[in-house]
C-alpha cells in the first residue's frame, strides 16, 4: 500500500514538472481491452460482483504492454453506461461512482506496472462520473477533441495533462510525455480471466444462457462461450443467483 501510494505521487509530480515544456508526440496504446484479454471488455468488469479482480488485471495489462514498450494506456471514456449507446462493451457500468471505483482498481494495477492511464473524453461525457473522478484524485491524462473540450474539463475542476490526437501521432497541450522506471513480472493472466469471467456473471431470471447480450432481461448473462463459462452459468441458473451485478 505504502509503495502504491508513493507511486502514485510520483506519478503526479512527474506529470507536473512538465507543465511548461514544448509540446511533444507520442505513441499511445489504445488496443481494446478485449483484445487483450480475449472476452474481458469494459462491460465485463463492470459486472463483476468483485471489483477489486480489476487491480490484478491491471498488473497483466500493464506488465505486457510494457514489455512491448508502452508508457500509456487509454483505460477507458469519461462516460457511463445507457441504452443508447453505439457500444455498449466500451462502458463499465450505468452508475458513475461503481465506474469511478473500477477504474480506481484497474488504474493502481496498470501504475503498478509501470503504465500511466489516460481516459478517454472524446464524444460525450458524464459529468457525475468526472465529479467522482475528481473527488478519488484520478486526474489521469485525458485525450481530447481539442482545447475548448480540455477547458470544458478544466471548468468541471478536473485538473490533468490533455492530449489531442494530431497528424503525426498524440500532441500534448500540456505537459508532456514521461515514462514510469519500474515493471513488474505477471507472465500470465489466464486465471485472473477465469476469475473474472466466471465473477461476472449475471442473473437475471429463469431462462436461457446469453452470450454477450448486454441489456437483455431474463435469463443469464455471461461474456464468453468457454465451456467453463457455460457450465457454471448453467449451475447459477438452477440456484437462481450469480455473482455478478447487474451493470444496465
Amino acid at each position: 500500500m505504502k509503495k502504491m501510494a508513493f507511486s502514485l505521487l510520483l506519478l503526479s509530480f512527474s506529470l507536473s514538472i512538465f507543465a511548461n515544456s514544448p509540446n511533444s508526440t507520442i505513441q499511445i496504446c489504445t488496443t481494446r481491452l478485449e483484445e487483450i484479454v480475449d472476452d474481458v471488455s469494459l462491460l465485463t468488469l463492470g459486472s463483476m460482483g468483485n471489483l477489486s479482480l480489476a487491480t490484478d488485471l491491471g498488473k497483466y495489462v500493464g506488465s505486457l504492454l510494457k514489455s512491448e514498450g508502452y508508457d500509456y494506456y487509454v483505460l477507458g471514456p469519461l462516460d457511463t453506461l445507457s441504452i443508447d449507446d453505439d457500444d455498449y462493451f466500451y462502458r463499465v457500468n450505468k452508475s458513475p461512482f461503481i465506474t469511478a471505483d473500477l477504474y480506481d482498481k484497474f488504474a493502481t494495477g496498470l501504475t503498478a506496472a509501470g503504465i500511466i492511464p489516460i481516459f478517454d473524453g472524446r464524444g460525450k461525457m458524464d459529468t457525475y462520473l468526472i465529479s467522482s473522478l475528481v473527488t478519488r484524485k484520478l486526474t489521469y491524462p485525458v485525450i481530447v477533441e481539442d482545447e475548448g473540450k480540455a477547458n470544458l474539463l478544466r471548468n468541471l475542476k478536473y485538473k490533468a495533462t490533455f492530449i489531442v490526437e494530431g497528424e503525426d501521432g498524440y500532441v500534448f497541450l500540456s505537459g508532456g510525455p514521461i515514462s514510469l522506471y519500474w515493471t513488474i513480472d505477471v507472465h500470465s493472466g489466464e486465471d485472473t480471466r477465469k476469475q473474472i469471467l466466471l465473477n461476472s456473471i449475471l442473473y437475471i431470471s429463469d431462462g436461457e444462457v446469453q452470450v454477450k447480450k448486454p441489456f437483455s432481461k431474463g435469463g443469464v448473462v455471461v461474456y464468453s462461450d468457454d465451456a467453463f463459462v457455460i457450465e457454471e452459468a448453467k449451475s447459477i441458473l438452477k440456484k437462481h443467483a450469480g455473482p455478478g451485478r447487474i451493470p444496465w
